[in-house]
């Protein structure tokens, strides 16, 4: 019967570490594709700018729609913050993306490079800021990329081997 409760206990051990390892792979992935829905974003926040002359909270309210499919986002979280605080687009900007969790510190920064600008500059302005944030969310996508491909296998594979050298040591 011990042997059996052991079993049991050196198994769930292996199973919770490898899903532990799985969930840290799933990191790198998300925080890529955060980074590439961004981007998605931008451009259709670019194109919205230059040809219609909606504000800034309906063309975020239509981007949430059409890229994110209403879930929760940097864009909808801005416009939530806009509408309840009554605060500046720019605050709102960095509010939401500092609660953005896929992403990392880096990248957190180069986004909220962009709400310094938003609202402030005429039409060309801030497409051009846009398309600067957009140069540098490349970069951080390329890395991103290099990351998820170096570390993915190793957290996946690292779970499942802790898992089976607690297991062993116990048994």
């Amino acid at each position: 019967m011990i042997f059996y409760i052991k079993c049991f206990v050196i198994l769930a051990i292996i199973l919770l570490c490898t899903i532990l390892g799985n969930r840290k792979a799933n990191t790198f992935k998300l925080r890529e594709l955060e980074l590439k829905n961004i981007q998605d974003a931008l451009q259709i926040f670019i194109s919205k700018i230059e040809y219609t002359y909606k504000p800034i909270s309906e063309i975020f309210e239509e981007i949430s729609k059409v890229v994110y499919l209403e879930e929760n986002n940097i864009f909808k979280r801005t416009n939530t913050i806009l509408n309840e605080k009554k605060s500046t687009i720019a605050e709102a900007w960095n509010i939401s993306v500092e609660e953005e969790n896929n992403l990392i510190a880096e990248d957190k920064e180069i986004i909220k490079m962009l709400g310094r600008m938003l609202g402030k500059t005429d039409k060309a302005g801030q497409i051009a800021e846009i398309q600067v944030t957009n140069n540098f969310l490349n970069t951080q996508i390329l890395r991103a990329e290099e990351e998820k491909k170096k570390n993915t296998k190793l957290y996946k594979t690292l779970g499942t081997v802790i898992g089976c050298g607690i297991g062993i040591i116990l048994f």
